[in-house]
């Protein structure tokens, strides 16, 4: 009996043929530089593809191999509450009753169980395991605020919403938008208040009081190693253009593994902040994740050379993972109860 291919690979499969002759789409070309310069110091070369289509579904990490992504956080001016940071975060799966595929698209409708293991900031000294999920849309609980705050809200929900972007689950057009997961909870704050003051009151009742979600887009499909990698742009703003808060982020992912490779986002939050030197300043929050496991389509097997401090990171947290410590498994009891475990996603269009 010949085995059943997923619809959507059929799809992509005669869609990419079918722009393998045509002319690299302009999209593409603008957005190669930015990235060439961002993954230039892991030691990855990056190539425009003519690729006009891409497959954007996630996966699960394969049953045998788990992934590990280092986690890092920046801050311009330097700030008075929290400091530049580096974690690790690890992704299992967790369940193989569902019966998934390695190497295939989380199916439509199916919520995969995972492990995550997280050690790093407000975590330094134990680490902390908890449950994730995953479908072929996004991964959660995704944190609705991770979007517009200056500062860590829970650093694991926080790399939920920012390096697992919303996508389609289907064959999408480069240059194509969409809408992704809503920024919501403290992020409605922002549009309610006049930019130039941050202050509400009477004179600002006719503003909305509600954030916008994220815009997503496909930028454009890319080659590394000879696999086919897409970028997703994404932006978010509280409506006051050039005064508030604006988050733009990108994420580059593994068309062959569906997963995020690199991912950085760049909340530009305008509004003061107390930094380290007393005064209150805007300041610029800088939010990177690189993948370090071995398993297919992360950086280190696309040109990455780990250091020693690195890849014995990795294999700590890998060893937490598949051995926890019974003090750092966090109970349903006490999650936190402002994102939904699995956020619904936004209505059709």
């Amino acid at each position: 009996m010949i085995p059943r291919r997923p619809l959507a690979s059929v799809f992509a499969g005669v869609a990419v043929a079918a722009s393998a002759c045509s002319e690299t789409p302009m999209s593409t070309f603008r957005a190669l530089p930015q990235l060439r310069e961002a993954l230039a110091p892991l030691g990855v070369e990056i190539e425009a593809m003519p690729d006009g289509v891409a497959a954007l579904q996630w996966q699960a990490p394969a049953a045998a191999c788990p992934w590990v992504m280092q986690l890092d956080v920046a801050y311009t001016p330097a700030q008075a509450y929290e400091q530049d940071s580096r974690s690790m975060i690890a992704l299992a799966r967790d369940d193989d009753r569902l019966a998934l595929v390695d190497g295939a698209p989380i199916p439509a409708g199916v919520a995969a169980k995972l492990s995550l293991y997280y050690e790093g900031l407000r975590a330094e000294k134990r680490g902390q395991l908890r449950e994730a999920w995953a479908s072929g849309e996004f991964f959660g609980p995704a944190a609705p605020t991770a979007g517009c705050m200056p500062r860590t809200w829970d650093p694991m929900e926080d790399a939920l919403a920012l390096a697992w972007p919303r996508v389609p689950a289907r064959v999408v057009a480069v240059d194509e938008q969409w809408e992704g997961l809503r920024v919501d909870g403290k992020c409605n704050r922002s549009p309610c208040v006049d930019p130039n003051t941050g202050g509400g009151g009477p004179d600002n009742h006719h503003r909305a009081c509600v954030g916008m979600a994220w815009r997503e887009r496909l930028a454009g499909v890319f080659e590394i190693a000879d696999g086919r990698f897409a970028l997703v742009e994404s932006h978010w703003d509280d409506g006051h253009a050039g005064q508030g808060i604006e988050t733009d982020r990108q994420t580059l992912i593994s068309l062959e593994h569906g997963r995020p490779v690199w991912s950085r986002t760049v909340v530009n939050h305008r509004f003061p902040q107390p930094a380290a030197d007393r005064s209150f300043a805007p300041v610029v929050r800088t939010w990177t994740m690189q993948t370090l496991d071995g398993c297919g389509g992360s950086l280190t097997t696309l040109g990455l050379a780990p250091d020693p401090s690195q890849t014995e990171q990795v294999a700590h947290v890998l060893d937490r993972l598949a051995h926890p410590d019974p003090k750092t498994v966090e109970r349903p009891a006490q999650s936190r109860s402002d994102a939904p475990a699995f956020p619904s996603p936004p209505p059709p269009q």
